[in-house]
């Protein structure tokens, strides 16, 4: 049998003899899952679409209205709807069926505890909340910034180096 290489941790499924290689997955986590990992997902959806599964969570989600301002740049700025977002517990994720889980900074990092640091990939992104739109504006920017370190390729297959 010819090897395969294999990305992530998840599992391969085997097809009439074939082994499919499942698409990457990617969560973000941030404080509230109302800035940063709503926008990150977003934005990385618009990006690779569905070649890429993507998720976000918050460690103290916060209720639904407070993302109002994420959701109206993501639609103003970057033409993508996220009015149906509804914040998520980190805790209600299986975080084990994703390649990567990103802290959208250090402080959160520090708070995920058991991910392997080979799976935790660290952004250094200013939290935007209760601050003007410009902010969440440039927050955006800067992930789409981030979006391009990320170790998945525009078609959604992980690069050979991560």
């Amino acid at each position: 049998m010819l090897g395969v290489i294999r990305w992530g941790s998840g599992p391969l499924k085997e097809l009439h003899g074939m082994t499919e290689v499942r698409k990457p997955s990617v969560l973000f986590v941030c404080k509230g899952n109302t800035c940063r990992s709503v926008m990150a997902e977003a934005l990385t959806r618009r990006r690779f679409g569905d070649a890429v599964q993507v998720a976000s969570a918050g460690l103290r989600p916060q209720p639904p209205e407070d993302a109002k301002n994420a959701v109206e740049t993501l639609r103003v700025e970057f033409n993508w709807d996220t009015s149906s977002h509804l914040p998520r517990h980190f805790r209600d994720i299986d975080v084990n069926s994703f390649d990567y889980v990103v802290a959208m900074d250090k402080y959160i990092a520090k708070e995920l505890k058991g991910i392997p640091k080979e799976r935790l990939l660290v952004w250094n992104i200013d939290d935007p909340w209760d601050n003007d739109m410009a902010e969440y504006k440039r927050c955006g920017l800067i992930i789409l910034r981030y979006l391009s370190r990320l170790p998945i390729t525009h078609s959604g297959q992980q690069e050979a180096n991560a």
